[in-house]
């Protein structure tokens, strides 16, 4: 929890209010209701939630809003609540190192790197063992993220010149990408990549990234991290003992749809 950005919430945030063995753990991107009834069809007794349920203060529990339903659900079956968030994000073969993971890489390094805990920090600059064409980067990414489509900020070609000017690269070919799950408009922010690879950027980053003459894909925001959990599972079950089962939400998704 050490690696945790101060900002966010991490760690329990739901706790049981009888001791009860922990036999089946359902992991997700986000704690929905769908995702919370899966739970109890299933019957876990934990939950690992990337995202936090509980973020902000609040002062009342009502049936009215989503958030207060679900945390008062879980109380009512006695299902635990743990949210690892940036934890997950900095720590070394994290989700940030998991999206570069499809690359060839001959570098890695932090973006923000954590004075205290060596190769972790928030998000990953990668320097590609051998420069891709941009298009190439794209289909890479689309399979590695288990998407069909992506979006593309385009850098433009005069700035991309400017850029280059003194190395003479070519146009739309990659040789340095930066990465950031989820929202990356402020980490990435004059990061000295030829591409930008993060889930959601704002329409005003997009532009300002465009003119520093450099692309950006964006997936849509769980895309980026949806697919780690398997990995997170599969960890899991190498290092918990006691016959605990970890499961991957079937009921969490993108909440946004391409039609």
């Amino acid at each position: 929890l050490n690696l945790a950005e101060n900002w966010g919430n991490v760690g329990l945030l739901i706790e049981p209010s009888t001791d009860s063995k922990v036999k089946r753990v359902l992991t997700t991107i986000d704690l929905t209701e769908p995702v919370l009834e899966e739970a109890i069809t299933k019957q876990c007794q934990f939950i690992l939630s990337y995202h936090p349920p509980i973020f902000s203060s609040f002062k009342r529990l009502l049936q009215s809003n989503a958030k207060d339903r679900i945390i008062m659900k879980c109380i009512a079956n006695n299902i635990s609540v743990y949210s690892p968030h940036t934890c997950w994000d900095s720590i070394d073969n994290g989700v940030n190192d998991w999206i570069g993971s499809c690359f060839d890489c001959s570098s890695k390094v932090p973006i923000k790197p954590n004075l205290s805990v060596v190769n972790a920090g928030m998000g990953r600059i990668i320097t590609l063992s051998t420069p891709l064409p941009l298009d190439k980067i794209c289909d890479i990414l689309r399979s590695h993220l288990g998407i069909k489509h992506l979006r593309l900020g385009h850098a433009d070609y005069k700035c991309w010149a400017k850029r280059h000017m003194s190395t003479n690269q070519q146009y739309d070919t990659i040789k340095t990408i930066g990465i950031c799950a989820g929202s990356g408009g402020s980490l990435l922010k004059d990061v000295d990549t030829d591409l930008y690879i993060t889930g959601e950027m704002s329409h005003h980053e997009v532009l300002a990234v465009i003119a520093e003459g450099r692309s950006v894909l964006l997936s849509e925001h769980t895309h980026t991290e949806r697919g780690f959990l398997a990995s997170v599972v599969k960890l899991l079950h190498t290092q918990v003992e006691g016959g605990v089962e970890f499961l991957v939400s079937e009921a969490d998704c993108n909440p946004i749809e391409t039609i």
